[in-house]
């Protein structure tokens, strides 16, 4: 302490300049990611940088592991989370230093916090559809269902066989209207798992020989609690439900009954009763 007070005015200005100028820099960096990606101080509209890195951070302390012998352990994974449209169309420059800068301020965060990870903390960046505006999740990577199984061990005082849980497979029926006439085609969607792609491409999970039908024109998707769900990916003609156009990039649930319409094609959707 006292080498620090008697230190000269000089040295101490050098000291301090090089944190300003790194502070100036990632400011500059926040500002332009948060302009680029549309972000605004506004929460109604998004979130800023600053509004990111602090629930990031909060999240990992929230996943802290006290580990004997080990110290306190932080998530080494960091998902960043982002919605496909607006913020997916950014150029890639923008995402990287997006990345960048959460990684950077994850990283300071854990050694400030004097927290110990299992691995070298890494990003990794999703941009998906049915996501809403930007997130991060921080994981123990491939870690994280073994330490689950640990804490409930030591919980019920008994080892566990390892469980792999199988999602759920929700077979349906698409009923697909051309002028020429309609058709049934089988899908399986699975609870929570990836999408299926709609389109004129033959390469799509439900291909629909139509002219009005985009390449790739929607995907849909079942989300965890088995509700279906349809998004247009930038259709030329749109996605409609009940005649009502869904905006480009937005999840919406399909119920029972509904018709909904990739360009001229229209289809209704019905689980198979087992």
């Amino acid at each position: 302490m006292a080498d620090e007070q008697n230190q000269s005015p000089k040295r101490r200005a050098d000291t301090i300049l090089p944190e300003r100028l790194m502070r100036r820099v990632l400011e500059g960096v926040g500002d332009v990611v948060d302009r680029k990606l549309g972000r605004t101080g506004d929460p109604a509209s998004g979130l800023t940088t600053d509004q990111i890195i602090y629930r990031m951070n909060r999240a990992i302390d929230a996943k802290v592991r006290d580990e004997k012998g080990k110290g306190r352990i932080a998530p080494h994974h960091l998902k960043l989370k982002i919605e496909w449209g607006t913020h997916s169309e950014t150029p890639p420059e923008v995402t990287k230093r997006l990345e960048t800068e959460l990684l950077a301020a994850a990283i300071d965060h854990i050694n400030d916090q004097r927290y110990r990870t299992f691995a070298p903390v890494e990003i990794e960046t999703d941009v998906d559809i049915f996501t809403k505006g930007i997130s991060v999740d921080p994981t123990f990577g491939e870690l994280e269902e073994q330490l689950q199984r640990q804490d409930l061990e030591k919980k019920l005082g008994q080892p566990i066989k390892p469980h792999h849980a199988e999602k759920a497979e929700i077979p349906m029926i698409a009923r697909v209207t051309l002028p020429e006439g309609s058709k049934d085609v089988e899908l399986t969607l699975v609870a929570g798992g990836r999408r299926l792609n709609v389109g004129r491409g033959t390469d799509n999970d439900l291909y629909l020989n139509h002219p009005s039908v985009s390449k790739v024109h929607a995907a849909l998707k079942m989300d965890a609690g088995q509700n279906l769900l349809v998004a247009d990916t930038g259709s030329t003609n749109g996605t409609h439900i009940n005649g009502v156009r869904i905006p480009y990039g937005e999840a919406r649930p399909i119920v029972d009954g509904d018709v909904v319409a990739f360009g001229d094609v229209e289809v209704r959707f019905r689980k198979i009763n087992p």
